[in-house]
Order: structure tokens, then sequence, then C-alpha cells
């Protein structure tokens, strides 16, 4: 959405009044502190789970986003073109990503995948904080939200939504710059052929005052432990992005996925690389990197979240496997960002998984501008 489209002045002159009173009541609503906040009445909950498909240019998490626009609108009931209008809104808007932004610096607590830079604007559809903002950013940053906030819309225009083009429609929503949303439209339909023998029937509907998908753990949108340090959060966000990567062995550099995917290390590599600004640049091997020079021992009853933790089977003298640490979910296990095996994709995993084998914890020190640890 552009900078004039975002105002509430703006939107607010170009819209019917029943609409101009929606949105009246949305901005007065007692801002909320969890994930629990009602979604609308006719909100959907999409589907879960790995997409097990493939299209050249879009990752896993970016084909559930889109997966979930469509299911969302097949469980509400949504014609063909406004499911189109919604899945060409979140390729332009956000090329299918729940972005947070540091203009909002409360959305940078919440899981995401990426930091976006348009004004206040946070999510897979772009919303800004400043004039939606009032349900509370832990549902701000929940795509589910989103998705259905589009829908809520398209519902309210009625017979109206149905008459006009995807593109038209999403414009009509958006109020972004003309023509901005038909350059995603034949995406858009291959995305839409891709989910659409979806079966509504199957997939799980949100009644009001139920908790939305994306809070929970593995999903984007979940919080962020609250005692992350900078640099933790930093390697924590890095690596989350490529949650439901597939796991290749040997795969993964400082530039990202090799061959298909990450092994556990190289997912590690990249994430201190990215966090430390590109200064720390671990080796391709789990002892390696338990023993670089810019690691830091730290006692086990210390670990904090981004810490890296190494795994060593009974026995052995070399770590085998190594993750993220990712801190409590609300629950209070523990849990560990990781490539696990092949098979399976980057994943959170709870850390009782290796009960019974030595974890060692090390944290890595970024070294000042100029310095490098290679």
């Amino acid at each position: 959405m552009d900078t004039a489209s975002k105002s509430v002045t703006a939107t607010a002159l170009g819209l019917p009044v029943a609409l101009l009173l929606l949105i009246l009541v949305i901005l007065g609503a007692e801002q909320a502190t969890s994930c629990s906040t009602p979604l609308s009445a006719g909100a959907a909950g999409g589907a879960s789970g790995p997409t097990g498909r493939t299209l050249a240019g879009l990752s896993e998490a970016q084909l559930q986003l889109a997966r979930n626009g469509v299911s969302i609108g097949r469980q509400r009931g949504m014609p063909q073109n406004v499911i189109l209008a919604e899945l060409a809104a979140q390729a332009t808007e956000s090329s299918f990503r729940n972005l947070a932004n540091p203009v909002v610096p409360e959305s940078l607590n919440y899981s995401n995948d990426g930091l976006g830079y348009d004004h206040d604007s946070v999510g897979p559809h772009q919303m800004r904080a400043s004039v939606w903002g009032s349900v509370g950013i832990a549902i701000l940053m929940d795509p589910i939200y989103q998705i259905n906030w589009f829908y809520d819309h398209a519902a309210h225009l009625g017979a109206a939504a149905e008459q006009m083009s995807p593109a038209e429609l999403a414009q009509a929503i958006e109020r972004s710059a003309p023509n901005a949303y038909s350059g995603q439209l034949e995406l858009a339909r291959r995305l839409y052929a891709m989910f659409a023998d979806l079966d509504p029937a199957s997939m799980p509907r949100l009644q009001r005052g139920s908790q939305a998908t994306g809070c929970g753990p593995g999903a984007s949108g979940v919080p962020l432990p609250a005692e992350v340090s900078a640099f933790g959060r930093a390697v924590i966000e890095h690596g989350q992005r490529w949650i439901g990567t597939p796991y290749v062995w040997g795969g993964g550099d400082a530039n990202g996925p090799t061959g298909g995917g990450f092994d556990c290390s190289g997912l590690t590599l990249y994430a201190v690389y990215h966090a430390s600004g590109g200064r720390i640049r671990l080796p391709h091997y789990t002892q390696a990197q338990q023993d670089h020079p810019s690691s830091q021992i730290v006692p086990f009853a210390q670990r904090a979240p981004g810490d890296l933790i190494f795994f060593t089977a009974p026995g052995d003298t070399d770590s085998h496997h190594v993750g993220i640490y990712y801190g409590r979910d609300a629950q209070g296990r523990e849990l560990l960002l990781h490539a696990p095996q092949t098979g399976q994709t980057v994943t959170l995993t709870p850390l009782s998984a290796w009960e019974g084998e030595r974890m060692d914890v090390r944290r890595y020190t970024s070294p000042s501008p100029g310095e490098r640890n290679a």
C-alpha cells in the first residue's frame, strides 16, 4: 500500500460509509495483548503442515502463505476472482512473506520472514500499524489474521466484489498505486490452480474467540523469547526464515540453501554469518563450529536464545548435530531451531528429543566492524 492510501484520511475518503464504520469499530477496539483476540465472525484457520508442492522462485514458507490464501478463501466460500485478488495482493505487497518492520519495533519480537521498510507496514498484506494496530501487534503479525482481513473487506463489498476483476478488487481493498496488482495475476492463477483442490470441509474453521493458527509454535508470527539478546535475536531471525526448507546433506552456505536446502551446520553458519553482518564465517562442520575462535563456552544452565547447541552421542568425541536454541514456548517446552535429517525440513523441535546426549552451548561474539573471524 502506498503512502497516501495508508493514512486514515485517504482511506476514509474513498470508502463507502458502511465500510468506514467498520474501520472505526476496528480502530476503536481495545488493544490486545495476546494471540487470543477474536477474529471476525467469518474467519477461517487455513491449512497446516508442508504443502508438498514446489514452484520455482518460491520457498516452502511462501507457498504455505499462498496456500492459506486459497484455503481460507475456500473455507469462507469466496469466488475464484476474490481469491485471485488476495493472492495478487500478497504477491505484490510482500512476495508472500510475513514481514516485520524496524519502524514498528514491537514487530521484531515476533517470528517473521524478513524485514520490510514501507513506512509502518507489517505482515503479508503490509497493514499499517498506525491505522490497523489497535488490535495489538500480536494479532497484526499473524498472517492468518491479515488474510482474513482481506476477505472481510471483500465480503463487505458484496456483489460488487464479484463484478470486479482480481486486479481491480485488490486495488479497491489495498488502495495502492493504479494497476499495482495486475503484474502478479499470472502467478496468482498458478498458485490458485496448485491449491484449488483443497477440501474446505477438511480444514479447521476458527470460531469467535478461538486462537489464530499463526500464533502457534513453528508458525510465522510466533512471539520470540523476551530475554533474547540483539545478536541472539538476529541469529534466530536469519535461521527461522528458512523454516520449511528441505534438509540436504552438505547443503547451505553463507548465501543460503545449496542443492535445494540446508543441513544442520549449513543452517547455523548462514544464521551466524548474517547476524554478524558477514564478520563471522563458521566452517561447515559441527565440531569445527563448536571449536571456532569466535565461540564462547557457555554453561548449559546459562543458555540463551540465539546460542548454538551441539549434540554429542554417548561414547563419541565429536558433535554430530547442531541447532539454534530458540527458548521456551507457551507450554514451557524448550525448542531447537534446526535442520533435522533427510526427508525433513528446517523446523522447531523440543530440546527433550536429545535427552541422554551431551549438549554443549556456544555463544558467538561479533567482532568490531572491519574485523573478521573466518
